[in-house]
């Protein structure tokens, strides 16, 4: 059948059954599908926003995605993901982004795994004119309290013309089943100094955004489920708690203050005899 005698059809049909809802006079809501639509978007942001075009209008670009960092001896054994990774040494600053993440010729050389303990080694020939070394040290223990094994990012290290920059990172940790993430790992006080110097004032400055990390039980070449460094309860969330319990006081204080009220059962009379009270203490 052609499409358009299928289309009349439907028509019909459409027009019987709303004929008879009016004559009837019955409420309805009518909703109308398709197997397709009649417009084809070509773009997929289009299909995202809507088709029709928005006020102030502009092409959204999406960040670019990138592979993790994927250590393997006989298999995948430590994964290591941000969206940028930037070093400052002195007043120089570099992008590593491009040249970690996706680069076939990224140096892992020095990386080394085993159940208890992770090295994870970056090295790169040509930084700030000379050759750089990056090692995350990362050590899996067993806790007897919580009865399972839990990871913990030592420290940091930088190695460069003979000299070792340590930085301190024991906040970064997690269970061993999961990977660890984080908004910002870095050693800028205005982005959580996750990363401390153990050499102060250091002349090296790294800052990882969207850092994600993985060194135990690795499972492919996809990370666990993420123990994040976010805490449960924001500064907004403890002024609200705070502010709430405060009023309630307030508001308790009050209703006992006023069941607390007692009236007298008797009045005076003023043709009769003066009432005396008993003063209550």
């Amino acid at each position: 059948m052609a499409p358009r005698e299928v289309l009349t059809g439907n028509d019909e049909v459409i027009g019987q059954v709303l004929s008879t809802l009016k004559s009837e006079d019955v409420p309805y809501t009518a909703a109308l599908t398709a197997v397709r639509p009649s417009r084809v978007a070509r773009d997929v942001a289009m299909v995202a926003g809507g088709l029709g075009r928005q006020l102030l209008q502009k092409q959204v670009v999406a960040p670019a995605i990138h592979p993790p960092v994927s250590y393997n001896d006989t298999a995948p054994r430590i994964l290591f993901w941000a969206q940028n990774f930037s070093v400052g040494y002195r007043e120089q600053q570099q992008d590593l982004t491009a040249l970690t993440f996706g680069a076939q010729d990224l140096n892992l050389t020095g990386s080394f795994w085993n159940n208890s303990l992770a090295w994870l080694s970056l090295t790169y020939p040509s930084l700030f004119g000379t050759m750089v070394t990056f090692k995350f040290i990362l050590a899996n223990r067993f806790y007897p309290v919580s009865a399972r094994n839990w990871f913990t990012m030592e420290h940091l290290e930088i190695h460069s013309n003979g000299s070792v920059a340590y930085f301190n990172a024991s906040q970064v940790t997690g269970p061993s089943i999961y990977s660890f993430h984080c908004e910002y790992i870095s050693s800028d006080s205005r982005k959580g100094s996750l990363l401390v110097a153990r050499a102060q004032p250091s002349l090296w400055h790294v800052t990882l955004q969207d850092f994600q990390i993985q060194a135990f039980n690795v499972t492919g070449e996809q990370f666990a489920y993420a123990s994040d460094c976010a805490g449960f309860f924001s500064p907004g969330i403890w002024m609200g708690l705070l502010t709430s319990l405060f009023m309630l006081f307030i508001f308790t204080y009050g209703l006992h203050m006023i069941l607390s009220l007692k009236t007298m059962d008797r009045f005076d009379d003023h043709k009769g005899p003066t009432i005396s009270l008993t003063q209550i203490v």
